[in-house]
């Protein structure tokens, strides 16, 4: 039964489950997108990751009450990074390489949202850029935490087909 459960399902669940550790009392700036994403991109591929990052950052938005205009750029990062975590994801293997994946994400997603947020709300780029210092700090914190500590779990219980023992027995 585990072992049969469809792609498109345990798709759903995945962004159920990050929308639902969203809202869990956090940090500032600790959000679960890449920790979900990375398992999903790195077994279904590229487009998966797309669609999984991109439906889980507007999907959070949207439960949250904020869907603005910050959420086509903040889900269009993401979808880039979900893409691209696709096409290296049998690359992504081990601490390293995963971590330094986590923190090139990371810069790549606040420099882009950083930089658009700052034209939407008529910021200067020098009062963007160093207001952003605090805040890629904490996303940093947040990401690896995130994709070393909790995509790990996402992979083995939701992405792979995994079963409990006695499931396992019982079949």
């Amino acid at each position: 039964m585990f072992k049969r459960v469809n792609s498109g399902i345990r798709f759903l669940v995945g962004i159920a489950l990050c929308v639902l550790v969203r809202l869990v009392p956090h940090p500032p700036n600790f959000e679960p997108v890449l920790g979900f994403t990375l398992p999903f991109a790195k077994k279904y591929g590229k487009y998966f990751g797309l669609a999984f990052a991109v439906l889980a950052m507007a999907s959070i938005d949207f439960v949250t009450g904020r869907l603005g205009w910050w959420t086509v750029y903040t889900a269009g990062a993401y979808g880039v990074i979900g893409f691209i975590a696709g096409v290296w994801g049998k690359n992504l293997v081990g601490f390293t390489r995963t971590a330094g994946f986590t923190v090139a994400a990371t810069l790549f997603f606040d420099a882009t949202t950083a930089f658009l947020f700052g034209m939407q709300f008529n910021q200067p780029l020098a009062v963007t850029f160093a207001g952003q210092v605090p805040f890629t700090a904490m996303h940093l914190a947040g990401n690896l935490f995130f994709v070393l500590a909790v995509s790990p779990l996402v992979s083995r219980f939701l992405v792979q087909d995994y079963a409990p023992a006695a499931v396992r027995a019982a079949s």
